[in-house]
């Protein structure tokens, strides 16, 4: 069976989630993947526990990640503004809200407030999402079992959607998963 491709411009990316200001994130997503390719950029994504109509029984899919000229002439100020660190997590939560949206259909989302143990909450349904970049292969596993515990811990007692990114030169990597509430089982 051929593997599964999603294709969008990361331009799209406020069509999809109109409550939130996202452009930043989108030119952040552009500047990161810009080091390392043209575009489109080529992703790589893993998905455990994730059910969805879109992905079928596919545990992966490839995702194809355009963006114009002209975010990459922005893409290039936000470089010279922004330190590397918040720049890999802004892009990652593009990406993750471009999954949320295509994916898992988690409808509008809600900014959490600090210390909530996640990015973002459904309005929709009962469920979280959490996101994280690196630019290291060797953190991406460590770091997604992090995010995953820290998003299962969640005060609202709702399950959890985690997306932990890694921009490489040799290929860029996405760890998509959902996990139960360390309180479900008790509710």
């Amino acid at each position: 069976m051929a593997l599964r491709k999603l294709r969008c411009a990361i331009e799209q990316l406020a069509d999809w989630h109109p409550r939130l200001f996202l452009e930043p994130h989108a030119v952040a997503c552009a500047a990161v993947l810009n080091q390392y390719s043209n575009s489109p950029a080529v992703l790589d994504v893993d998905c455990e526990n994730i059910v969805s109509r879109w992905l079928g029984k596919a545990t992966g899919f490839r995702m194809e990640l355009s963006w114009l000229p002209e975010t990459a002439e922005k893409a290039d100020r936000l470089r010279s503004t922004v330190q590397t660190r918040p720049l890999v997590e802004m892009a990652a939560v593009a990406l993750g809200l471009i999954l949320a949206h295509h994916v898992v259909p988690l409808g509008q989302l809600d900014v959490t407030a600090y210390g909530e143990r996640a990015d973002y909450r459904s309005l929709s349904v009962p469920a979280v999402l959490e996101m994280s970049g690196t630019e290291s292969l060797l953190e991406l596993n460590p770091r997604h079992r992090d995010k995953a515990a820290q998003a299962a811990a969640n005060p609202f007692g709702w399950d959890a959607y985690v997306v932990v990114c890694a921009f490489l030169a040799e290929g860029h990597r996405v760890r998509f998963s959902k996990h139960r509430s360390e309180r479900s089982s008790h509710v």
